[in-house]
């Protein structure tokens, strides 16, 4: 199974995260190209799987990712206006300290923050959204409220 959907208890063994709650009706949730063929991965390796070799919670992970599929908009990162924050795209962002962090703007279901995928849904993910290199956001935290600068914007991968 997806490593995307688990997490390492105290006991070191994988526990299923939760399905994200699902969409409200008239609701969109839009993915990535990349997220979509992620997914559709991930099913085709479950549905590969031999009886013996399935997880206890196989056939429910399978439904899930299954309707997923069916519920997402994919999107592409292609976007005409190149300064701006919009779905798709590869941010740097500078904190108050000068410490710089990059992420991308996904859908839910395919965010993840230690790598770098921030939910278009997230309190900062909507502030950043229109915004411009040289512009600021301010964020409320729970260890309190912190403003970043946006550095750069792209639709492209970052290259290493």
């Amino acid at each position: 199974m997806s490593k995307a959907f688990t997490k390492e208890d105290a006991g070191g063994e994988d526990v299923l995260l939760p399905p994200r709650p699902r969409s409200a009706a008239g609701e969109t949730r839009y993915i990535t190209p990349e997220g979509y063929r992620a997914l559709q991965e991930e099913l085709a390796a479950l549905t590969a799987l031999q009886a013996e070799a399935r997880p206890p919670d196989w056939a429910r992970r399978t439904r899930q990712l299954a309707a997923t599929l069916e519920e997402v908009k994919v999107v592409d990162s292609e976007h005409p206006d190149e300064e701006h924050v919009y779905f798709g795209a590869w941010v740097t962002l500078e904190d108050e300290d000068g410490e710089e962090t990059a992420y991308r703007i996904v859908g839910p279901d395919e965010a993840d923050v230690k790598s770098g995928r921030l939910s278009v849904e997230s309190p900062l993910a909507r502030a950043l959204l229109g915004k411009e290199p040289g512009e600021s956001v301010r964020v409320e935290r729970p260890r309190g409220a912190m403003e970043y600068t946006v550095t750069s914007v792209s639709y492209q991968p970052p290259t290493s």
